[in-house]
């Protein structure tokens, strides 16, 4: 008969429990691919959002070429009462006609036997 004594025993292997998963996950990029999606996507994303609305953007130069048309309309009317200008001032250094005709108008001056006749507008006194 063998007693149990006599039997040469071994330790049982100990099962481990399973595991278990954490409740959220640390966040981690999941492949290389997405960030090579992402990463080009945002910075042309900024890119084009500088283009737009930065310092020296597309909404700046409309604004400072409005700004330029407008500087130079006026510069061209003031260059075209230059030329008046000194068109009269030749023609008052040339002509002693012109001279008289000018003060007289300016004034309200004229020669010693010369009617002067005035016009006023309707209402005005």
């Amino acid at each position: 008969m063998v007693l149990c004594s006599d039997i040469p025993t071994r330790p049982l292997p100990t099962v481990s429990p399973r595991p278990s998963l954490p409740a959220s996950p640390p966040m981690r990029i999941q492949s290389p691919r997405l960030l090579l999606t992402v990463l080009p996507a945002l910075l042309l994303a900024a890119v084009a959002a500088s283009v737009i609305w930065g310092d020296n953007g597309l909404l700046v130069r409309h604004q400072l070429d409005a700004q330029l048309r407008d500087a130079q309309a006026d510069l061209a009317h003031l260059e075209r009462a230059n030329e008046r200008s000194l068109r009269d001032l030749r023609m008052m250094e040339s002509d002693p006609v012109v001279l008289e005709r000018l003060v007289a108008d300016e004034l309200n001056w004229g020669r010693e036997d010369a009617i002067l006749v005035r016009f006023s507008e309707p209402g005005a006194q």
